[in-house]
């Protein structure tokens, strides 16, 4: 593996830092935004966006749990049949137990459920085997950027896996975490069609930049890559596909979007935006 690239640093300031490097050992280029998932004092008061999931030991009694009910925006057909599209956002105030490893009521469940259908859920395995430069680019660099995923993580997983069941029929959500510009709440904008490919995201990405034209910072845009029992070659790998890496670059140039979060439920690949440039992306 390289030696340490595009590690990210648990600070508030902007450090100079190591940037990842292409294959052809040039750094990436572009701005780096740093933010605390919850400003609060001990363990949790250098706690950044970019850094790995605090143990959900640190977090206490906290409940991995929405605090509040999303507000829907858009919602067409039954929401367990396919091309059924919802579009809903929550607000709420933010709190370490987010950026935590800690888990949603009856996640296990999942849990149980990934190791019935794939076996081995080792993020590594599924982008081994499914060798191209955008997945080889993740696994080299796993060590920074692929970890536990992250309790906000899987509640947008389980919240998608509510509406259809994964390992029956997957499907696809994108989403969006924004901090708002006093650095106390996070919105998150969530979409689905109930497809397994996510189409055109306009309808999460277009409020989402305007939130950021208003003052919020769009800490990260969240796409999941499901496991996939009877298809290899789509059986939970967080490297990013041809247009997701073309929609984070572009995103990221127009919102300064910070990282790029593809999840498979268990474990989340968080891809600075310094790396955006070095994937491969839709001709």
């Amino acid at each position: 593996m390289d030696r340490d690239p595009g590690r990210q640093v648990c600070v508030r300031a902007r450090p100079a830092r190591r940037v990842p490097t292409g294959d052809d050992g040039k750094a990436a280029t572009g701005p780096q935004i740093l933010g605390p998932f919850a400003r609060v004092a001990g363990l949790v008061a250098s706690l950044a966006i970019a850094c790995g999931p605090v143990p959900a030991q640190a977090i206490g009694s906290q409940t991995c749990a929405f605090p509040t009910s999303p507000s829907v925006l858009m919602a067409e057909g039954e929401p367990h049949a396919a091309g059924s599209k919802l579009l809903q956002m929550w607000e709420f105030d933010d709190a370490p137990v987010f950026a935590s490893e800690a888990e949603p009521a009856g996640y296990e469940a999942f849990r149980r459920r990934a190791a019935a259908a794939v076996g081995d859920t080792d993020p590594l395995r599924p982008l081994r085997a499914n060798p191209g430069r955008n997945n080889d680019l993740v696994a080299r660099h796993a060590g920074a950027w692929v970890r536990p995923a992250t309790c906000l993580q899987k509640l947008l997983q389980k919240a998608q896996d509510d509406r259809i069941d994964t390992f029956a029929s997957p499907t696809e959500f994108m989403a969006f975490v924004l901090r708002s510009p006093d650095g106390a709440r996070l919105r998150v904008y969530f979409y689905t069609a109930n497809f397994d490919g996510i189409g055109r995201v306009g309808p999460a990405a277009e409020p989402a930049a305007r939130d950021h034209a208003a003052g919020w910072t769009v800490l990260a845009g969240v796409h999941n890559h499901n496991f996939h029992p009877h298809d290899p070659t789509l059986n939970g790998a967080v490297g990013p596909s041809l247009p997701d890496a073309q929609f984070n670059l572009r995103f990221h140039a127009q919102t300064g979007m910070a990282e790029a979060w593809i999840t498979n439920g268990l474990h989340t690949a968080q891809i600075p935006a310094a790396a955006f440039p070095l994937f491969e992306q839709t001709p």
